[in-house]
C-alpha cells in the first residue's frame, strides 16, 4: 500500500518507539493482516465471552444453523431441523459429509459433548451457559441425529446456535488438550489455528478440505484466502501506523478522527455498522454511595451529552445511545430512550434536592462534609475515546470523578468488588435477551457475576427469567420493552453510544460485507492484484 503524507512517518516512527509488535509484512497476494484491538483469552467457545474471541472462533469453527446478514436461517452442520410444539426438543438432522480439522469425523457424538461443555461453560464469565438455562441434555440418535432437550421452553435457541458460543468443537481435540483446548482450537469452519503468540498475533490458515458453506455465501468452497494473521495492536495509532504502512490491509476500530478524513482517500475503504444489542453504557452501581440515591443516578444521566460526545469522541461513527438497547435491536423501546435527554438544570436541581451543594465553590458538591464523588474504572481499549469527555461532563454537575485504567480482569475484580460506581458495559448481540447476563440480579454474586449495577428487582428478574421462555413473538417483544423501562425508569444505566464496527480496507480487499452482529465474513474476502 503507498504511504500517505508525512502522517505515515509520524505514526510508523510512534510505532517503533512504543512497541509496535515486529511482524514481518504480509506474506503474499492470498496472505491478509488484521490489526485487532484485543487479544482473545480463550479460544474455545464453551468459554468465550468478549469481541475478539467472537471474531476468532467463527472462523475456525462452524454453527449447526446459519444466520444470514437478515438473520434468516439456514443450514450448516445441521441439514433440517424440527422443533416440538412447546419449544423444549429441537431435533437436529446433521451433514454426513464434514470432517474437523484433525480429520476426524463429525458426527452426533460431537454435537452431544460440545453444548454438554457449553451448559456448563469452560470459564467463570462463559457466554454459553446462560444460553443453556434448563438444559436437560443432548440424546445421540444415531450419527447423523441429535435432539436437545429442555425443562422449559427456549423461545430463541434455533437464533443461539447460530453464534459462536455453541460452534461445535472436535471431541478428540478436547481430549487431547484438556485444560488447553481454548489455545489449541479445532473445529470445521474455513481457518485452522496455525500459530498462537502470546502479546504479539494470532495466524490462521484456509481450511483446504471445506466444502460445506452455507447456501447464502457468496461461493462453496475453502475459503478465497490462504492466511490471516491477526495482530493484537491495543492503541489506536499502532494500529493506523500498521494500516499506513501496508504492515495491515485491514484494521479494526482505527481512529476515528484518522477514519473519517481518509474515507475521501481513493486508496481506503471504509465500512461501518451500527451494531444490535445492549448499547455502551455505564452501568450505576445502586449499592454504593452517593450513587444509591436515584436522584444522583438520574442527574448522572441528564449531565452527558450524548450527542456531542458522538461527534466529538467518534467523529459520528458511533451513534449517540439513549437507552440500554441498541435501535437496531428487536425489541428496542422507543418510549424508554426518551425518558432522558441532555439537561444540566435538570441534573443540578435533582442533586440539589438531594442535598449536594456546592458550599465552597470548588466546582464540587458536597453534603455532610463529603464529597460528591464517582469512582470510574476505565477499560481503554473501550473507553479510551470518551472516558475523559464524559468525566467532564460530570464534572461540570458537580461531581469529583476518579478514573483508574485497567484491563479486562481488573475491570472484573473491580466490578465484582463492587468498588465502582459506575462501570461501563456492552454487548454485541441480535437480541434483547442478552440482557439477562448483566441485569439478573442472580449474576450479582453467583452466574457469571457481572451484574454491575446490583440492583435487585422481583419484577426484572422474572421477565428476564420468563422471556426466553415465552414463544409468543409478540408477547416476548412486550416483556423486553418492559425491562428497559424498568432500567431507564430505576436510572441504572447512563447510555453513551451505540457500537458500531468500524473497519479501515486497503482499496485491493474485495468481497467485504458484514455478518448480522458486524464482524466481516472473512471466508469471502479476497485481495486484488494492485
Amino acid at each position: 500500500m503507498k504511504n500517505r503524507k508525512c502522517l505515515v512517518l509520524i505514526l510508523s516512527l510512534f510505532a517503533v518507539l512504543f512497541g509496535t509488535v515486529a511482524v514481518p509484512a504480509q506474506s503474499g497476494t492470498n496472505a491478509l493482516t488484521i490489526g485487532i484491538s484485543v487479544e482473545p483469552i480463550s479460544l474455545d467457545p464453551a468459554g468465550g465471552l468478549y469481541v475478539p474471541e467472537q471474531f476468532l472462533i467463527q472462523q475456525i469453527f462452524d454453527p449447526l444453523i446459519a444466520a444470514d446478514p437478515a438473520l434468516n436461517l439456514h443450514p450448516a452442520l445441521a441439514k433440517s431441523w424440527e422443533v416440538n410444539e412447546d419449544g423444549t426438543e429441537f431435533t437436529f438432522h446433521l451433514r454426513e459429509d464434514v470432517k474437523f480439522q484433525d480429520g476426524t469425523k463429525f458426527t452426533g457424538e460431537a454435537v452431544k459433548i460440545s453444548f454438554d461443555r457449553a451448559a456448563k461453560g469452560t470459564t467463570v464469565a462463559a457466554a454459553a451457559p446462560t444460553i443453556f438455562y434448563d438444559y436437560i441434555e443432548t440424546q445421540v440418535v444415531d450419527d447423523t441425529t441429535v435432539v436437545v432437550k429442555f425443562s422449559s421452553p427456549h423461545a430463541t435457541f434455533l437464533q443461539d446456535l447460530t453464534r459462536p458460543w455453541l460452534m461445535i468443537s472436535s471431541p478428540a481435540a478436547i481430549e487431547k488438550y484438556g485444560e488447553d483446548y481454548g489455545q489449541h482450537p479445532v473445529g470445521t469452519g474455513p481457518f485452522i489455528l496455525k500459530e498462537w503468540a502470546t502479546q504479539d498475533h494470532i495466524t490462521l490458515t484456509k481450511n483446504p478440505d471445506y466444502n460445506w458453506a452455507p447456501e447464502y455465501m457468496a461461493h462453496n468452497g475453502p475459503a478465497l484466502l490462504d492466511e490471516i494473521t491477526f495482530r493484537f495492536l491495543p492503541e489506536q495509532a499502532t494500529r493506523i501506523a500498521a494500516f499506513q504502512s501496508g504492515e495491515a490491509s485491514l484494521v479494526q476500530d482505527p481512529s476515528y478522527l484518522e477514519a473519517s478524513q481518509m474515507a475521501t482517500d481513493p486508496n481506503v475503504q471504509l465500512f461501518t455498522f451500527v451494531n444490535p444489542g445492549m448499547t455502551s453504557h455505564q452501568m450505576i452501581n445502586v449499592e454504593k454511595a452517593p450513587t444509591d440515591d436515584i436522584n444522583v443516578r438520574k442527574a448522572l444521566i441528564y449531565a452527558v451529552d450524548q450527542e456531542t460526545i458522538s461527534q466529538i469522541a467518534f467523529y459520528g461513527l458511533q451513534p449517540a445511545a439513549h437507552s440500554v438497547i441498541s435501535p437496531s435491536t428487536w425489541g428496542y423501546n422507543e418510549e424508554a430512550a426518551q425518558l432522558y435527554s441532555y439537561d444540566p438544570e435538570k441534573a443540578a436541581a435533582l442533586l440539589e434536592e438531594s442535598g449536594w451543594i456546592d458550599s465552597n465553590g470548588d466546582g464540587i458538591r458536597e453534603k455532610d462534609g463529603v464529597n460528591l464523588h464517582i469512582e470510574y474504572p476505565a477499560l481503554p481499549t473501550y473507553e479510551e475515546a470518551f472516558m475523559e469527555l464524559l468525566a467532564s461532563y460530570l464534572q461540570k454537575a458537580g461531581f469529583e470523578v476518579n478514573i483508574t485504567k485497567l484491563d479486562d480482569a481488573g475491570i472484573s475484580e473491580f466490578g465484582f468488588a463492587s468498588k465502582h460506581n459506575i462501570l461501563n458495559m456492552g454487548w454485541i448481540s441480535r437480541d434483547p435477551a442478552v440482557l439477562s447476563y448483566v441485569y439478573d440480579s442472580e449474576n450479582i454474586e453467583g452466574g457469571n457475576q457481572s451484574s454491575y449495577t446490583r440492583f435487585r428487582n422481583d419484577r426484572l428478574d422474572e421477565i428476564l427469567r420468563t422471556a426466553p421462555q415465552t414463544i409468543d413473538e409478540e408477547a416476548r417483544k412486550a416483556l423486553y420493552q418492559e425491562a428497559q423501562m424498568i432500567i431507564m425508569e430505576n436510572a441504572i444505566a447512563l447510555p453513551i453510544h451505540c457500537y458500531g464496527s468500524v473497519y479501515l480496507a486497503d482499496s485491493n480487499i474485495a468481497g467485504f460485507r458484514f455478518d448480522p452482529e458486524g464482524f466481516p465474513y472473512l471466508y469471502e474476502i479476497s485481495i486484488t492484484a494492485e
